[in-house]
């Protein structure tokens, strides 16, 4: 949401930072051993440039535990670095395959599993700081950015005249701003969301399995119930196929507006699908608003706006199979077994979509090949069919990882969408190596318990 301000007047010139063009690596990164692993050679690009301290140059700030992930309003540039725990969500689940039960079917060290602990003990601590603690109704909920800082910068009025002038809204009123942008308004401010909620809890419970962590005992399914598409609030993407009210889980946790908040709000079959993938992890899949929220979820799936109109699926996720992904991971990591006529469909989808190589191995490419194909070959291992079609987009993954330093390229992987127009796209190439290793990872433990799917 952020280098929108700057529309066709280059203002995010200003704050160019170090952020990799996306095919590259956002820091140094030594090579690797080249007879290590695939997976080995993943884990060492991401121990690299998981951050060690916390880093404060001005426009840079970023915090211990992050890896660098930057925003830009085109691919091109100029890219702006920001700070927040949701990619780290979705490393911390990839780094969760390298356990020592793993270990065998990886074909990882002791050393390997250890470095892959660090990482996630390190990610827990960075989501810690994006965390909402009493007093208030919103505690334990967890944000995309830190708490708005209220020091303005020189300059600072004319270019929030300026942010406001081209994005037009929302303005959602929030509490929560990103740290290398001073100028941001209040109004646009963001509340703790259900994405960030729901992948971070997911999270906790990792940490508690796979680290000592806590064992989680806030009662966090409250938010999701609070927080549900009755018709009490304007809907920001209301697509023909989604009922009106649809009952499933909104997006914004607005405790600061009230219990009846008329700021606008929206409906996201992604978020809807992690919300799902939390809940069913813990085990509470009797939360109000999880049968709505499957049905929503069937509903996308079944619309046609795959093929014609996919923008209507996801206002925070472009169309690069995230969708495919976070649905099968709830279905079957999240033992949501409702949602399976959406995962048929979204396989059949997967299959008609997919291209071959002359090598005949497959990807996916609506724009980013490295990514997209992870998590095609996810949803395909997450929802067990097709592994013949899986292990080929694995095998295009093998091939394609960076030979310099083990990782892949950086895709389009969530996105802010103002009212007035403009959008700015999320990209990070820890994340893609991280789910391309999830990708190869989930394949070798497919292959090492001996089942047979086609």
């Amino acid at each position: 949401m952020l280098a929108l301000a700057s529309g066709g007047c280059g203002l995010f010139g200003l704050f160019q930072d170090e952020c990799a063009p996306p095919g590259g690596a956002a820091m140094q990164v030594n090579r690797p051993d080249e007879t290590r692993s695939s997976i080995q050679r993943a884990l060492h690009y991401l121990r690299g440039t998981q951050l060690s301290t916390d880093q404060r140059v001005i426009h840079q700030v970023d915090y211990a535990g992050d890896w660098p992930q930057c925003a830009a309003r085109h691919r091109g540039g100029p890219w702006l670095r920001d700070a927040s725990p949701f990619m780290a969500t979705f490393v911390h689940h990839a780094l969760a395959m390298v356990s020592a039960a793993n270990r065998d079917a990886l074909a990882v060290s002791a050393e390997d599993v250890a470095a892959a602990r660090a990482m996630r003990v390190a990610a827990v601590d960075l989501m810690a700081r994006f965390r909402h603690d009493p007093p208030g109704i919103d505690a334990s909920k967890y944000g995309f950015w830190p708490p708005q800082n209220d020091v303005w910068l020189p300059g600072d009025m004319l270019l929030a005249a300026v942010f406001v002038l081209k994005a037009q809204g929302p303005q959602l009123w929030g509490s929560r701003a990103p740290v290398n942008v001073s100028f941001i308004p209040p109004g646009f401010a963001v509340p703790s969301d259900a994405d960030d909620t729901a992948t971070i809890y997911a999270v906790l419970l990792d940490h508690h399995l796979l680290d000592g962590g806590a064992a989680v005992t806030t009662c966090f399914e409250r938010c999701f119930g609070d927080w549900r598409d009755l018709g009490q609030v304007p809907q920001r993407n209301a697509a023909p196929w989604v009922p009106i009210p649809s009952g499933a889980f909104l997006t914004w946790l607005a405790y600061d507006d009230g219990a009846q908040s008329v700021r606008p709000n929206d409906v996201d079959a992604v978020v809807n699908a992690n919300v799902l993938y939390a809940l069913g992890r813990y085990g509470r899949l009797e939360t109000p608003g999880v049968a709505e929220a499957v049905d929503l979820i069937v509903a996308a799936a079944d619309s046609g706006a795959l093929a014609s109109a996919p923008d209507s699926i996801s206002l925070y996720y472009p169309d690069n199979l995230c969708f495919h992904y976070c649905v099968a991971r709830a279905y079957r990591e999240g033992g949501v077994a409702a949602l399976a006529p959406a995962v048929e469909m979204l396989v059949a989808d997967l299959l008609a979509t997919m291209q071959t190589t002359a090598s005949g191995t497959v990807f996916w490419n609506r724009g980013d090949p490295h990514l997209n194909t992870a998590f095609g070959a996810l949803a395909l291992l997450q929802a067990d069919r097709r592994r013949d079609i899986a292990s080929r987009a694995v095998d295009y993954l093998l091939a394609e990882q960076n030979p310099v330093d083990g990782s892949w390229d950086a895709g389009a992987f969530f996105r802010g969408r103002f009212d007035g127009g403009p959008e700015a796209i999320w990209m990070s190439a820890a994340l893609t190596t991280a789910m391309a290793m999830e990708a190869i990872a989930s394949h070798c433990l497919a292959m090492a318990s001996g089942a047979v799917n086609e």
